[in-house]
């Protein structure tokens, strides 16, 4: 009888979201066989809105480790939690691209990677250092221990569960029939109908994705 095979406890190192699309570096350990893989993946598949919201998270951390003018905006009360629109709109310039985790137990804490779109309409990259969850100098590292944790099940749900996004197309068809058709089903006369072929063309959203 073929013995069950051991399923790796998968651990994310690096996740990075660019055109709706998540690349990811994780481990795969398998403790009982006693070795780890390390996998780089590229995924096709449109992100869930739940991991946009979750990266967005941390840009209040970029902000503070990396020292911007907006980093008065927040404080202990409100880094971590989920933004008014007054705050969204002061820090709507910057956006989170990518996170890195390093080190490990006391030591454990993690890059950031994010862009600021400047007046001119160019893009600044903006990455802030390593940043330990118990580091003495950075007020936030609990709460950020947490949006990390928050944006670790995100991509984990992505790449495992198959938690992806819709996918959105537009298809434009022509709605002209023939005299004695029905429209959408529903007899219309001639000049109903005659009125429904010369209206603009309808679009339809067909969904690829879902979660």
């Amino acid at each position: 009888m073929e013995e069950n095979k051991e399923l790796p406890q998968n651990t994310i190192q690096k996740a990075t979201v660019k055109n709706d699309r998540c690349a990811v570096s994780f481990k795969e350990n398998y403790r009982d066989a006693n070795y780890t893989n390390k996998v780089d993946k590229e995924c096709d598949q449109i992100i869930h809105n739940d991991m946009r919201i979750a990266f967005s998270m941390l840009v209040p951390f970029l902000i503070t480790i990396t020292e911007q003018a907006e980093s008065g905006l927040f404080n202990s009360g409100n880094i971590g939690e989920d933004l008014n629109e007054e705050l969204q709109e002061k820090i709507a310039a910057y956006s989170v691209t990518g996170y890195v985790h390093g080190g490990t137990d006391e030591s454990a804490g993690v890059s950031i990677i994010g862009q600021k779109l400047l007046k001119t309409g160019q893009v600044l990259n903006v990455i802030a250092p390593f940043t330990k969850f118990e580091d003495e100098n950075y007020p936030y590292g609990s709460e950020l221990l947490q949006v990390i944790e928050r944006c670790d099940y995100e991509v984990a749900e992505y790449l495992f569960n198959g938690k992806f996004g819709i996918k959105q197309a537009q298809l434009d068809f022509d709605t002209d029939a023939p005299a004695d058709a029905d429209i959408d089903g529903v007899s219309m006369p001639a000049e109903k109908k005659r009125k429904k072929r010369a209206s603009k063309k309808e679009k339809a959203v067909v969904f690829d994705n879902f979660a």
